[in-house]
């Protein structure tokens, strides 16, 4: 008899997987802010581990071969400088991101703005266009006040794992 394999939920780290999917988008959904700044930590200590260990390399190339080899000396000290930074501005870190975000979707809706004033033939068309920039240009400023995109993607998350729950459990139920 021939095994039919469909891939992505063929065994059970597929469902555990998806699990751990939506306990994150739950979590970045109802508490962003401290996901972020986790990660921001996660990040910072990765960078300065691997500072520290270009350091340690460094002195162990120095030692045994006796090569200086000052790139990887001063690859680990910028590295080890930028995740004590990474750790120490997290939140300044997350309130760029949410703010690059904003200014770029205010950005667009009053292009889009623009656009519709400069292009006013349709009566129709050109009021859609101007409700269109307007909450646009709304959304923009929700965005940058608020961790609004960070709850959207882990809404995403949540969506992606439930879907993928749902099809796990469908491919089960035919095998």
């Amino acid at each position: 008899m021939k095994k039919i394999t469909i891939i992505g939920y063929s065994d059970d780290n597929s469902l555990f997987s998806s699990i751990l999917f939506l306990i994150f988008g739950i979590i970045l959904f109802t508490n962003p802010g401290g996901v972020l700044r986790f990660i921001s930590y996660i990040t910072g200590a990765a960078l300065i581990l691997i500072g520290i260990i270009n350091i340690l390399s460094y002195r162990k190339i120095l030692k045994k071969l006796n090569i200086e080899q000052k790139s990887k000396l001063i690859v680990g000290i910028i590295l080890i400088t930028f995740g004590i930074l990474v750790m120490l501005f997290s939140s300044l870190i997350q309130t760029a991101v949410r703010l690059i975000f904003g200014a770029w979707i205010i950005y667009s809706g009053i292009m889009r703005l623009i656009e519709a004033l400069n292009n006013k033939t349709e009566k129709i068309s050109f009021v859609v266009r101007l409700i269109i920039s307007i909450l646009l240009i709304i959304c923009g400023f929700y965005v940058a006040m608020t961790d609004l995109i960070y709850a959207t993607v882990g809404l995403f998350i949540m969506i992606y794992a439930i879907l993928d729950i749902i099809g796990y459990i469908a491919y089960k139920k035919r095998i």
